[in-house]
């Protein structure tokens, strides 16, 4: 069993549910954890980087996923993505609903959001991903509110919480991320676009049961991400961890 831990998906051809499945097949993956895609083109990622372009939607399209994973059930599973800045009680209340209808984590976006990682309605969510039993997976940013550190920071004020740093961190080998994954327990790696110098020392230094395998379908190829697990010079039974263990122990499936 291979599952794909990080696919963003939309209604827009480029990022479709059928091209996702298409791209699984030849990629030999057996099911993905799908988020809201649409947020930002990511055929201009630069301009959005750099701040050059706003977000196309600021209210992440949950919906869509939970359509497509009823749609698809053998094949999807769901995580949220909420925008904080619509205060506690509407962004509190999304978590509870999407929980409800079977999600099985959160989703944090900085880059989107413009958000700081300590703030107050950020830490009421982590605080309820701990009572719920799922994890909190964000991306990181260079903002010093929204940054390795930053991180580091919540996933310490809530050991209860699982965390998941997306893409193995900022930059081309973030290793803070690495071996903050390394000293904490309730912090895990992500290695979608990931380069392989850095999912290997994740590896040596976190262990392989800290880190789990996406894709970023559509940024990027899920049969190129698998590649980078399959050429790791590790044990058969790491790579499965990498591939499959470790995403069904953090979604409780």
């Amino acid at each position: 069993m291979i599952i794909d831990g990080h696919a963003h998906i939309s209604r827009q051809d480029y990022s479709s549910p059928e091209r996702l499945l298409d791209d699984m097949k030849s990629a030999g993956i057996d099911k993905a954890v799908l988020v809201p895609g649409g947020m930002l083109d990511v055929r201009r990622m630069t301009r959005y980087v750099t701040g050059q372009e706003k977000p196309i939607l600021k209210d992440p399209p949950n919906d869509t996923v939970l359509d497509i994973i009823r749609e698809y059930p053998d094949k999807f599973y769901g995580i949220c993505c909420i925008n904080p800045n619509d205060g506690a009680p509407a962004a509190l209340a999304s978590l509870e609903k999407a929980y409800r209808n079977g999600f099985k984590g959160l989703k944090m976006s900085p880059l989107v959001h413009q958000i700081s990682l300590m703030g107050d309605v950020v830490k009421e969510l982590a605080a309820l991903c701990g009572d719920y039993g799922i994890p909190f997976y964000t991306h990181l940013v260079i903002q010093a509110n929204a940054n390795t550190a930053a991180l580091g920071s919540l996933a310490e004020a809530f050991p209860g919480t699982n965390f998941v740093i997306g893409h193995m961190g900022f930059g081309p080998l973030d290793i803070d991320a690495i071996e903050l994954a390394a000293r904490r327990d309730n912090v895990y790696l992500e290695t979608s676009t990931g380069n392989p110098l850095a999912i290997q020392t994740a590896v040596k230094q976190a262990g392989p049961d800290k880190l789990m395998f996406g894709s970023e379908f559509p940024l990027s190829d899920p049969f190129v991400e698998k590649v980078k697990i399959d050429r790791l010079s590790i044990s058969d039974a790491d790579k499965e961890t990498i591939l499959h263990h470790t995403i069904s122990r953090l979604l409780g499936l």
